[in-house]
């Protein structure tokens, strides 16, 4: 037995479909028939905005870089960024080292961030205060923050501040 298919039945209201294959295709076909039986899904699919990893780690390849002996690494110095994007990709590096399980939380908080950015808590704070009015990093209760998806479009379509 192939231990690389999946077998998934699927049934809305009076609907059913059954799929098996690869897991990437089963997923493509899942979709499709979600966009076919449930015209909603299909409006708020052309809305949506979301990353796959692997995705987000081959649109910054000219900033990160992973090895196993270093993990996820920055290509660039951090001084050659404004401070604004310096803090969105390390807000975006650790969002990806948590997402391939090498970091406890996708959240870092602003001494983390003066730290690597060599910079003042003041000068970082008042970056943080922008970015969240922007909508490009989320506070969290206990003072760390994350990156959103806007925040990832952003940066990926280059449009943080330079300053």
């Amino acid at each position: 037995m192939n231990e690389d298919i999946m077998k998934v039945s699927i049934q809305y209201k009076d609907v059913r479909a059954d799929f098996e294959g690869k897991p990437d295709d089963i997923y493509k076909s899942i979709i499709s028939f979600m966009e076919k039986v449930i015209p909603s899904y299909s409006l708020a699919s052309r809305i949506s905005y979301s990353v796959d990893i692997q995705e987000l780690i081959e649109k910054l390849r000219n900033y990160l870089a992973y090895n196993q002996a270093e993990g996820i690494f920055l290509l660039k110095p951090l001084n050659t960024l404004s401070v604004s994007e310096a803090i969105m990709l390390l807000c975006i590096k650790r969002y990806l080292e948590h997402g391939l399980g090498l970091a406890e939380s996708p959240s870092i908080n602003a001494s983390e961030l003066a730290k690597s950015i060599a910079k003042s808590e003041k000068t970082i704070s008042g970056k943080l205060s922008l970015l969240l009015r922007k909508g490009y990093i989320r506070r969290l209760d206990r003072g760390d923050y994350v990156i959103t998806m806007l925040g990832i479009k952003e940066f990926i379509e280059g449009k943080i501040e330079k300053k």
